[in-house]
């Protein structure tokens, strides 16, 4: 069985892939696009960092990204960070006693996912456009207003050129 866990991490490193022309994703609109909690989101993003599947950004303009070539990036890749295979359950010194369905199951399940490429779930629309995100001051500042100009000569000189 492949755990909630699981899916939801297929499901985050999906959007991300999605959104990866259009800049870094946040913790904050992943949570809010995918309906997860922040700290289960963080307890999922923290392991596929570890991982090095997706890499994180701090500050203005930060956030997380898939890292590396989509194409490269298989789901298998992504569910072994949280599933274990049958022989890691057991150990080296003992190997975890299971019917032969269940081996069976398993090598359908790795085979599967091993064969689906990250950009396989990715829509093609968002592979093409790249967009370079806005980097915005720590401060939050608004712009400058333009400044204003005189209307009238501001000085002698001026008014003696105008006349």
């Amino acid at each position: 069985m492949i755990s909630n866990k699981t899916i939801n991490a297929m499901d985050v490193c999906v959007f991300i892939a999605a959104q990866q022309n259009l800049g870094r994703v946040s913790t904050t609109e992943l949570a809010q696009r995918l309906h997860l909690s922040v700290s289960n989101l963080e307890s999922i993003l923290k392991p596929l960092k570890d991982h090095q599947i997706v890499t994180s950004r701090k500050g203005p303009g930060g956030g997380y990204e898939i890292r590396g070539d989509l194409a490269l990036i298989t789901m298998w890749d992504i569910a072994s960070v949280f599933e274990p295979t049958l022989t890691q359950q057991g150990g080296d010194e003992q190997a975890i006693e299971a019917a032969d369905y269940e081996w069976g199951l398993e090598k359908v399940i790795v085979d599967t996912l091993s064969q689906a490429a990250l950009s396989d779930f990715v829509p093609v629309q968002s592979l093409q456009t790249h967009v370079e995100t806005p980097v915005i001051n720590r401060f939050k500042f608004k712009p400058l207003a333009t400044p204003l100009l005189p209307k009238a000569p501001n000085s002698v000189f001026q008014w003696h050129m105008a006349v």
